[in-house]
């Protein structure tokens, strides 16, 4: 089951949370290029969505829980 408040959609911006930032490290803002919707286990019961992110900063491209990020900017207008 999904906690999250919002499902992420390719090309939103996110940024990472603060408390998997890393000493004197400013959050790194990406583009979701890609979303595995429930693909992230943390335990038996505990699913998350597994999504791709290119950072900004590095052009580097990473696949993580999308719990790990948080929305900055939809690509979907409410």
């Amino acid at each position: 089951m999904k906690d999250d408040k919002y499902q992420f959609c390719v090309g939103d911006i996110v940024i990472e949370k603060d408390f998997i930032t890393i000493g004197d490290d400013i959050q790194m803002i990406g583009i979701v290029l890609d979303i595995k919707h429930l693909t992230f286990q943390l335990n038996e019961r505990l699913f998350h969505d597994r999504i791709t992110v290119l950072w900004l900063d590095t052009g580097e491209k990473e696949e993580m829980p999308a719990v790990l990020v948080d929305l900055i900017s939809s690509v979907i207008k409410i």
